[in-house]
């Protein structure tokens, strides 16, 4: 009886439009309440455990130094570098956009960081080039969910956090899938800007029409991209630093966190010279109430999931699936819709303390790498991120781009479908995600 309760709680909070955090929290308790032995006071006890952790505590720092970098000139530099790498080609600057995307995410881990920092650059710019500015909020939404897949990536550190395990192996199998998704976007975007008559290529590096010879055009795009790795040195260098820090185990990820936030700091404050001390402490100040939303979200989720658990939630799911199929790939089909329905009303914080203990044990019954379930989960809820009603990336595209939501729906639908061929070839081609693991 307390299953139906908790879930049945549960979506009538989320309808009637209670705060994800207090929705997952009053949830638990009404159904503990009504339904179960068990002492209210293992609340307070499980919020606390599900944070007091040094592996979560990557999370604000990571937090901390997208935020900085989105506004200490790292960001900038990273969209001019990527701009003069493919800027010749039809929708060059909505290119532009996904490919900083993809570099900001190996900084920063968070979709909506990305989404935010790179947006406020780009919206206006692509609006100038004659972009529908609902197009151009949505393909920054869409690039920013590279960011929690390409590593380092919140969302790994989520799972590594929930199941035990290796963060370290799981940035590493993130890497091609997340490149996988980025370039499927970025031939989207090139399809659609042809097809539009939107912002086409021309074949010189001035804006007339006249054509030049190629070994012309390739030195000064060549010139053009050590032009930009000059001025963004110290920007692109953060990732290979971070990185490679935790490959070669020189730190663990949670010290990978601490070690961007200060390189970000030196690099903004004295190097760049973009951030001062006033702009340091509102940076700080955003942080802390970022932060505060989500530790408050992930404490009441370790007790949703811990009470879900005490019900034996997982094994009757495990039941239930491994009596539809014993074919671990149609069974992936089942979870891969599970959490495709799940993303669209919960954020990645909370879906993936919830859902990962729940389906380890059908993946571990069934041979599925933890590992490529890793990667095929956080691929799952990254799309959740634009998908309505709970669309975390499209509030801030829209937001940035000062557009309806509602006018971006006829540009998600076929981003959405380009997101999902991704997802299938991650979810059964599991070499994209282990290939540097085995």
């Amino acid at each position: 009886m307390a299953v139906p309760i908790l879930f049945a709680a549960l979506f009538v909070f989320l309808m009637i439009g209670v705060p994800v955090g207090f929705a997952i929290g009053g949830a638990t308790m009404l159904s503990m309440a009504m339904a179960s032995n068990l002492k209210m006071i293992i609340n307070a006890q499980y919020c606390y455990s599900g944070i007091f952790s040094f592996t979560v505590m990557a999370i604000p720092f990571f937090m901390l130094a997208g935020i900085i970098m989105s506004t200490g000139g790292i960001a900038r530099r990273i969209v001019n570098f990527a701009s003069a790498l493919i800027s010749f080609v039809n929708g060059a600057i909505g290119c532009v956009t996904i490919i900083a995307c993809m570099f900001f995410g190996a900084l920063s881990g968070s979709g909506m960081a990305t989404t935010s920092a790179i947006g406020g650059m780009m919206i206006p710019e692509m609006k100038k080039r004659g972009y529908d500015p609902a197009y151009a909020a949505t393909i920054v939404c869409f690039g920013g969910i590279v960011g929690p897949i390409i590593p380092p990536s919140l969302s790994f550190v989520l799972y590594g956090a929930a199941t035990g395990v290796s963060i370290s192996r799981l940035f590493l199998a993130g890497i091609i899938p997340g490149i996988i998704m980025g370039l499927l976007f970025l031939v989207a975007n090139i399809v659609i800007c042809t097809m539009k008559g939107v912002d086409l290529k021309h074949n010189s590096h001035n804006d007339s029409d006249e054509k030049v010879p190629l070994r012309e055009a390739m030195a000064y795009r060549f010139s053009e991209i050590l032009k930009s790795i000059k001025d963004g040195f110290w920007a692109l260098l953060s990732p290979v630093i971070i990185l490679g820090g935790i490959y070669s185990g020189v730190f663990t990820p949670t010290e990978a966190a601490c070690v961007s936030v200060v390189y970000s700091i030196i690099i903004s404050m004295f190097v760049y010279q973009d951030l001062d001390f006033a702009g340091l402490k509102q940076v700080f100040l955003d942080t802390a109430v970022l932060n505060g939303i989500t530790s408050f979200l992930l404490g009441f989720s370790t007790v949703f999931s811990t009470f879900m658990t005490y019900e034996r939630v997982p094994q009757m799911i495990t039941q239930f699936l491994t009596t539809v199929s014993d074919n671990p790939a149609v069974v992936l089909i089942f979870i891969n819709l599970i959490l495709l329905c799940v993303g669209l009303f919960l954020d990645t914080v909370p879906a993936i303390i919830v859902m990962a203990p729940m389906l380890m044990p059908t993946v571990n019954a069934l041979g599925i790498n933890p590992i490529h379930f890793g990667v095929v989960m956080a691929v799952n809820l990254a799309l959740g991120l634009c998908t309505p009603p709970y669309g975390c990336n499209l509030f801030v595209g829209a937001a940035v781009a000062k557009v309806k939501m509602e006018d971006m729906f006829p540009y998600i639908l076929p981003l959405f479908m380009v997101g999902l061929v991704g997802l299938a070839l991650i979810s059964f081609v599991p070499w994209f995600s282990l290939v540097f693991i085995n």
